[in-house]
């Protein structure tokens, strides 16, 4: 018996050689080894790092962009050219082929390929590698750092408490399998093939979301403004209109030619609620809490489950409860609660309405809502000097086409066909994906 628990000991203890043994961080001996097989590099052998101090004057004069994120998809986004006059931190440019990671998020997968030939600047978050492109495809590269096995082995080589970061030498001491340049241009040309199907679904779900937006368009018989060029300047405007003092911006929403341009107000019972201010954990509940960032811009919910420190039954959320996020960059963002999402309360950035539904059909309302009709009404009145934010009286405001009950059931109804339709094809994208990138790691990582 001694020997057999003995056995079971050994057999699940991980033994690390004293000369590996660096820190004293339990995570980074316990994630998966990369291999020590022959045909294994270090990527240091074919990056060579890259830090060319730029200055801001230099930045304008040749109209460089700052860096705004890698997203967890490996995309870059660059901010707008006019943030470079407000931006105090150090610049160092990015030129072509090169590949640059996020130090707190490259065990995220937010690793980016350059090869373009336009230039950009990043801040010492993210350093700047040149690709040996004589060793390597940088493609190629670019998606093996971004392998599930990869970002695994980055996660346990992070360091620090608050905002762990990965640092250069633990990121150029990964191990790269070098295989002929044939090879890996074959597996990141399977990749990307594959990948382009995925476009083909999500240029036809571009087209569906776009037809949802004529849909409402065409049955209210909206009259839409000319566009007209935006110029820069002084406006003049007389003191008995003005209900803001803030920045304007005069942007129409349209009018229905057919049905009653009516208001928010109309459509609900009672005052509108904020919702609890406690703190989220991650912890397993009955009780779903949502805050804003759960909901996806379509009206769902995420898998971003989380629960309420404190659950108090006067926030428990009820059938065709509807939800405006009041504050942050995704201002009036909408949500209606269907007792299918669970039992949920919701968070003090979301105001809770209470809906008169023998005026408005939810699901109209909610796809209303979700229109570039709506969304000029948010850019327009947002306050804009500090954080984005609407109060739940002033959204009460909110002007809203309210045709008949049958109209409006005959708006939700259509689109909700379109919409299962754009399922179906989101489906068909997370499904491809999946395999574009199982295909890969299969590619890369075989014996």
């Amino acid at each position: 018996m001694q020997t057999e628990i003995l056995n079971n000991i050994q057999n699940n203890i991980k033994f690390i050689s004293y000369k590996d043994f660096e820190l004293w961080d339990v995570k980074r001996y316990l994630g998966n080894s990369l291999c020590n097989e022959v045909g294994y590099v270090k990527i240091k052998s074919i990056l060579i790092p890259f830090k060319k101090k730029i200055s801001h004057e230099e930045v304008i004069k040749n109209k460089y962009q700052i860096i705004s994120k890698i997203n967890f998809s490996g995309n870059l986004f660059l901010r707008d050219f006019e943030e470079i006059k407000k931006y105090r931190g150090n610049l160092y440019l990015v030129p072509q082929n090169t590949i640059i990671f996020s130090k707190i998020n490259a065990r995220h997968g937010c690793i980016y390929f350059h090869q373009g030939e336009t230039p950009f600047v990043v801040s010492n978050e993210y350093p700047v590698f040149l690709v040996d492109l004589g060793k390597v495809n940088g493609e190629y590269l670019k998606q093996y750092l971004r392998s599930s096995k990869i970002k695994e082995h980055l996660n346990s080589k992070t360091t620090g408490i608050s905002k762990a970061r990965i640092k250069s030498n633990e990121f150029l001491s990964v191990l790269f399998p070098l295989k002929t340049l044939e090879i890996q241009k074959n597996i990141i040309n399977e990749y990307q093939l594959k990948k382009k199907n995925t476009e083909t679904f999500l240029l036809e779900i571009r087209n569906k979301e776009e037809l949802i937006e004529q849909t409402i368009i065409k049955i209210l018989d909206i009259d839409l403004p000319e566009i007209q060029e935006k110029k820069k300047g002084i406006y003049f405007s007389k003191f008995s209109i003005i209900n803001k003092w803030d920045i304007w911006s005069n942007e129409s929403i349209g009018k229905s030619r057919k049905y009653r341009n009516g208001f928010f107000q109309e459509l609900i019972n009672g005052s509108p609620m904020y919702g609890a201010n406690v703190k989220a954990i991650k912890v397993e509940s009955d009780v779903r809490y949502i805050r804003i960032t759960d909901i996806n811009e379509d009206g769902t919910l995420n898998e971003d489950i989380v629960s309420a420190e404190k659950v108090e039954e006067k926030y428990l959320l009820k059938e065709n409860d509807f939800l405006i996020a009041r504050s942050g960059n995704t201002v009036g963002k909408t949500f209606l609660y269907k007792k299918e999402n669970g039992k949920a309360i919701f968070a003090g950035y979301l105001v809770k309405y209470n809906l008169n539904l023998e005026k408005v059909n939810p699901e109209y309302l909610l796809y209303f809502t979700k229109s570039k009709l709506f969304k000029n009404w948010i850019k327009s009145n947002q306050r804009i000097s500090g954080q984005p934010n609407i109060n739940g009286q002033k959204y009460l405001l909110s002007p809203i086409v309210i045709p008949p009950i049958d109209t409006q059931n005959k708006v939700a109804n259509q689109i909700k066909i379109i919409k299962d339709k754009i399922q179906l094809l989101k489906s068909k994208v997370n499904l491809n994906y999946k395999e574009a990138i199982k295909e890969f790691e299969q590619a890369i990582f075989k014996n």
